[in-house]
C-alpha cells in the first residue's frame, strides 16, 4: 500500500521535474509529513531526488514510512525506498532486480512492487523495496553507495544519504 500511495502522490511532481530540469531539486533532501483523511494514515516522505539521467530517461529515489491514524507511532520498524523512472521507453518491465554496494559490500535487495503508467507522453515506472531500520541506517550512514536497478547503474549522492538519515531519525 505504501508504494501505491507514494507512486500516485509523486507522478505530477516527477513529470514537472523530468521535463523542466531547472526546477529539479537534485540533491537537497526534503521531508514531508502527509495525513490522508480518507484512508486515515500518516506518512513521512523523503521527496524524490534525481539520481541518474540519460538522454531519454531520468531515475529518481524517494523513501517513506508511516502508519494508520493521525500520528506517527514510534519506533517504526521499516521504511520503503522507492525508485521511479520517467522515460521515453519502458526500462524495468522485465527486470526490477536491485543490488546496492554499500561501502564496497554487496547488498542484494528484493523489490516488493512494480507499477507503471503513462502521462504527458512519458512512461512512468516505480519499484519499491522495504527495509528494516538497521538496513536503512547502514545505507544512510555509508560513505559510498552504488546501485544497479535492472541494467541501470547509479551512485547515491551525499544529499540522498542525508535525506535517508533524516528519515531514519524520524523513525526513532
Amino acid at each position: 500500500m505504501t508504494r501505491h500511495i507514494f507512486f500516485a502522490a509523486t507522478l505530477a511532481a516527477l513529470l514537472i521535474t523530468a521535463t523542466t530540469p531547472s526546477h529539479a531539486q537534485e540533491h537537497k533532501p526534503e521531508l514531508k509529513v502527509e495525513y490522508n483523511r480518507f484512508d486515515d494514515n500518516i506518512q513521512i516522505r523523503l521527496r524524490p531526488m534525481k539520481i541518474a539521467e540519460s538522454r531519454t530517461s531520468t531515475l529518481f529515489i524517494g523513501a517513506s514510512f508511516g502508519n494508520s491514524g493521525k500520528f506517527i507511532k514510534r519506533p517504526a520498524d521499516e521504511a520503503a525506498i522507492h525508485f521511479t523512472s520517467v522515460s521515453d521507453e519502458w526500462q524495468y518491465g522485465t527486470d526490477q532486480t536491485l543490488t546496492l554496494i554499500v561501502d564496497y559490500v554487496r547488498l542484494p535487495l528484493p523489490t516488493v512492487g512494480y507499477d507503471r503508467d503513462t502521462a504527458n507522453n512519458r512512461l512512468l515506472e516505480s519499484t519499491s523495496v522495504e527495509l528494516n531500520y538497521s538496513t536503512l541506517m547502514r545505507i544512510a550512514n555509508a560513505k559510498k553507495v552504488e546501485g544497479r536497478l535492472g541494467r541501470r547503474e547509479f551512485e547515491l549522492p551525499k544529499g540522498v544519504l542525508e535525506g535517508l538519515q533524516q528519515l531514519a531519525e524520524r523513525m526513532r
